[in-house]
């Protein structure tokens, strides 16, 4: 009786054994997928900040252009030959000793 009672627990052993095997290993993959997946969306999102740089240098660098070519503009408006050519051509001013003759066509 007692060798049968020595197999028994034998037999009851190993399954509870394999049972909990499988649960490690089923929660170890678990953890790995869960793991792989993380690592899979933060390199997904890095390369969508990666183009988000890139785009937002380009801009950076077109906004910069315009900038300078504004500045440029700005100057040039400012400028004492451009204010003077307005000042005769739009406003019909002149300058001192200047006399302004406007022709007529008839």
């Amino acid at each position: 009786m007692e060798k049968y009672n020595i197999r028994r627990k034998k037999s009851k052993s190993p399954s509870k054994t394999i049972k909990l095997r499988r649960l490690v290993l089923i929660v170890v993959l678990f953890c790995f997928f869960a793991i792989l997946y993380n690592f899979y969306q933060g390199n997904q999102e890095k390369k969508i900040m990666e183009a988000k740089v890139l785009a937002l240098k380009d801009e950076i660098s077109q906004l910069k252009t315009s900038k300078e070519e504004l500045e440029n503009q700005i100057k040039h408006i400012n400028s004492k030959d451009f204010i003077e050519k307005i000042a005769r051509e739009e406003l019909g001013l002149v300058r001192k000793g200047e006399i302004l003759y406007i022709i007529v066509d008839e």
